[in-house]
């Protein structure tokens, strides 16, 4: 397969914005668009790799984007993306993970605030994703999530306290900068359209025996090519991006 190791691909941008839903969906598109490859394909969440300390500080729900105590009277220190270990998770990445077979192809999938935020993780990537949306859309669907979430049971107050003394200086400051790395920036979440693009990017990533000829999808996407891969390889060097809006 590969012979550069696993392929990397990094899922960043704001608070609410669909990250792990884009992951779980690209991961299934993947399966579907490549069946006669064997795919090894793992999705890491850059929660896993914060800091001990910032967990116990901050984290209230395991799957929550931003963690903050459910207390409407603390006093919400600032957010920083010094609370991620990214030294643990280039580590991880260099390793390969844990590859079973000489004969599947590896795919990381790492979604996260900051998952283009560190540059030598960005260097050893092969594509690069920034989800966004305007702050009210995003701050609508984090309500959702964790308040009318029965499972979660957090107070609207304290969500709203989250995102005004915490999250909001913070995508300013730290997240939304990370756009300008991204080749694939969507700005409405987890959008069919995008993840076929970013399909087809992985599929150029694939030794020419894996990559699809003259293929033919039920799922009907004008941007997936019919005949050759080649000109849809992104090309990071010359600084282009692909916007979907």
């Amino acid at each position: 397969m590969s012979e550069g190791g696993p392929i990397i691909i990094l899922i960043g941008g704001g608070h609410a914005a669909g990250k792990k839903t884009t992951a779980n969906l690209l991961k299934e598109e993947l399966r579907f668009s490549l069946p006669d490859v064997d795919l090894n394909i793992e999705i890491i969440d850059l929660d896993d790799y914060k800091e001990d300390e910032a967990k116990r500080e901050y984290s209230t729900s395991k799957s929550a984007a931003i963690t903050l105590p459910d207390n409407s009277d603390v006093n919400y220190p600032p957010l920083k993306p010094s609370r991620f270990n990214f030294d643990k998770l280039r580590e991880y990445l260099l390793s390969g993970a844990k590859v079973t077979s000489k004969s599947q192809q590896k795919i990381l999938i790492v979604h996260g605030l900051y998952a283009l935020y560190d540059k030598q993780v960005r260097d050893i990537s092969h594509i690069k994703v920034f989800l966004t949306s305007d702050p009210d859309t995003r701050l609508i669907r984090w309500i959702r999530r964790d308040v009318l979430d029965l499972n979660k049971n957090k107070s609207l107050e304290s969500v709203i306290n989250a995102y005004l003394q915490g999250a909001r200086a913070e995508m300013s400051d730290f997240i939304f900068p990370t756009k300008e790395f991204a080749d694939v920036i969507m700005p409405k979440g987890a959008e069919k359209n995008a993840i076929g693009l970013i399909v087809d990017g992985v599929m150029s990533l694939l030794p020419e025996e894996d990559q699809p000829q003259n293929i033919f999808l039920p799922r009907t996407n004008n941007l997936r090519p019919t005949v050759s891969f080649d000109s849809e390889k992104f090309d990071g060097q010359k600084g282009k991006f692909y916007e979907i809006s």
